[in-house]
């Protein structure tokens, strides 16, 4: 019966064992402490087996070779369970060569005690096949590796004691791996019960175990499952998870909306998984190909007009070796929806461009047409009534020989005026609007008093330096107007007043000329009118047959800036 249950519980811990190493090497992310765990793993393997056939074997020289192989593991176990210990808790000193050499030299020795027992009896007092006494060299061995065993305990209940209750299984299982096979070899020592097989294989086996789903479950899963995925799955990324084969472990709930998967998906090798996006996507599976070759690297697609993502890969890396790789697929949808916009604005500001150029066609036109108008007008203004004037001087030298030379005079003077008003006209030169308005109107007053003719000048108010800005027009106007008066209305008097004031400036012009019944504005009207207005100003024009014909006009200072 003690055989049976033996061997069954040493059947039972092997297959854990095995189970837990595989399990263990597919999902470590740190290679280096996978390496040591998987050796104190097949070291318990070893011992368990060894136990196995220890119990069906009476043959001594069998026994003995068996307990050579099985010693090797319970020598060097504990030496192999600290370095593991040091790399969970990522200690720099198991990165010395001396210091792995120092640990491994007490087992070297204890082992060579062992395998030289039947020379020098030093590990065993006595052995034969009904009865193992232990020696100094067993002891020794048993209270070195229960004291690396307690230190590696120690230094891995230390690492998680900071956060003790969020830590508290891990800390719990890690204890458990020390207590349970201490108080295994407590039991067997003392000979509390009457069964004659050890079970300290079997009681490692246990702390592996322990120690297998601290590591593992508590470690490398530190976030419940399900949260992983309600977390995974409420994000708008898209994402897929492979192993080191390429199968499909995990897929959230956006790319099963996007591109209608479910859960058979699972397990699959990666590429049906993108077939089917290429697929639906009306993309070439070469470009799904390439990516997955790759290392990392990234790909659009369109699912629909308005549907696009861009699918990016990345390898999750341990070390040297790439133990995982993630897809996330971003929605690019705004980003593609915005550069059509862009396309479409930019159409739209083509032709915008291509009207605008035809409108700066037009306007060039236009700006030419105004400055002939311009040139026209000032020319119309200027030689018309200085021809006139030059006319109406050379008449009177024909007329009255007496004063011939003086009008002759008066006229070649005005020629002079008129040539330099043409030259002013066509390079677009304006007269100093600081000057003042009386002193202009007078000088041409003086120069134009001629024959028949008697021009009046009246100034009322007080002429400021804020009022020159209207200058050229009132010349301009006060011109205009006496040419007209005399070639038009044959006026024989003529009084032109100006009043100025703080807000305004008012010109006044009246003739006894013929007048009209109905004003027609002409080019000279319609300039004046134009002249007037540009300063933001008005003018009236009045007339009675026979009654003359006068001008108004009305100028508003307080819209000039005097800066």
């Amino acid at each position: 019966m003690d055989t049976l249950l033996t061997l069954g519980l040493n059947l039972v811990s092997l297959s854990l064992t095995i189970i837990s190493t595989v399990v263990f090497i597919q999902n470590s992310y740190s290679q280096k402490m996978s390496r040591y765990f998987t050796a104190c793993q097949i070291l318990i393997i070893n011992w368990i087996v060894c136990h196995i056939f220890d119990i069906f074997t009476t043959n001594l020289s069998v026994k003995i070779i068996l307990s050579n192989i099985g010693y090797f593991s319970v020598c060097t176990i504990g030496t192999v369970f600290l370095i593991f210990a040091l790399h969970y808790t990522k200690s720099a000193t198991v990165k010395s060569k001396i210091f792995k050499s120092a640990v491994f030299l007490p087992s070297t020795i204890l082992f060579l005690l062992k395998i030289t027992d039947p020379i020098f009896h030093l590990f065993f007092k006595s052995y034969q096949s009904n009865e193992v006494i232990g020696g100094n060299g067993f002891y020794i061995t048993v209270a070195y590796n229960y004291l690396l065993l307690i230190i590696s305990v120690c230094l891995m209940v230390g690492k998680n004691i900071k956060s003790f209750k969020e830590n508290f299984p891990q800390i719990l299982l890690i204890s458990l791996s020390a207590i349970i096979p201490i108080t295994f070899n407590l039991i067997s020592l003392l000979d509390v019960f009457s069964i004659r097989y050890d079970f300290t294989p079997v009681s490692f086996s246990i702390t592996s175990l322990l120690i297998f789903l601290a590591v593992y479950k508590y470690e490398f899963i530190t976030i419940p499952p399900l949260t992983v995925k309600y977390l995974m799955s409420s994000i708008n990324e898209g994402i897929i998870v492979t192993n080191q084969k390429h199968k499909i472990t995990y897929i959230n709930d956006a790319v099963k909306k996007a591109f209608n998967f479910d859960d058979s998906i699972l397990h699959k090798d990666c590429i049906t998984a993108f077939m089917r996006i290429a697929e639906i996507t009306n993309s070439d599976i070469s470009k799904f190909s390439d990516l997955l070759n790759k290392n990392s690297g990234s790909l659009d697609v369109s699912v629909s007009e308005n549907k696009y993502f861009e699918i990016s890969k990345m390898p999750v890396c341990n070390e040297k070796r790439t133990v995982s790789e993630i897809f996330v697929f971003y929605d690019v949808s705004t980003y593609y929806m915005l550069n059509k916009k862009l396309s479409e604005k930019n159409q739209e500001l083509t032709k915008a461009n291509t009207q605008l150029a035809k409108m700066n066609v037009i306007e060039k036109r236009l700006a030419v047409e105004k400055e002939q108008t311009r040139i026209a007008q000032e020319l119309h203004d200027s030689v018309g009534h200085s021809l006139v004037s030059i006319m109406t001087l050379l008449k009177l030298s024909l007329i009255d020989k007496n004063n011939s030379n003086e009008n002759t005079k008066k006229a070649l003077q005005a020629s002079e005026l008129l040539l330099n008003d043409v030259r002013k006209c066509v390079v677009g030169i304006k007269t100093d609007t600081k000057s003042s308005i009386s002193a202009r109107i007078q000088d041409f007053i003086c120069n134009y008093n001629s024959g028949n003719s008697c021009i009046e000048f009246t100034e009322m108010g007080e002429e400021k330096s804020y009022h020159g800005f209207a200058s050229d027009t009132i010349f301009s106007v006060v011109r205009e107007a006496v040419t007209n008066s005399i070639r038009h209305g044959n006026a024989n008097k003529i009084e032109v007043i100006l009043k100025f004031s703080e807000n305004c400036i008012r010109l006044y012009i009246i003739d006894d000329g013929t007048g009209c019944d109905k004003i027609v504005p002409d080019f000279g009207l319609k300039g004046m009118k134009e002249k007037i207005n540009s300063i933001g100003g008005n003018i009236e024009f009045s007339s009675l047959p026979g009654n003359g014909f006068s001008v108004k006009a009305y100028i508003p200072v307080e819209v000039i800036n005097y800066d």
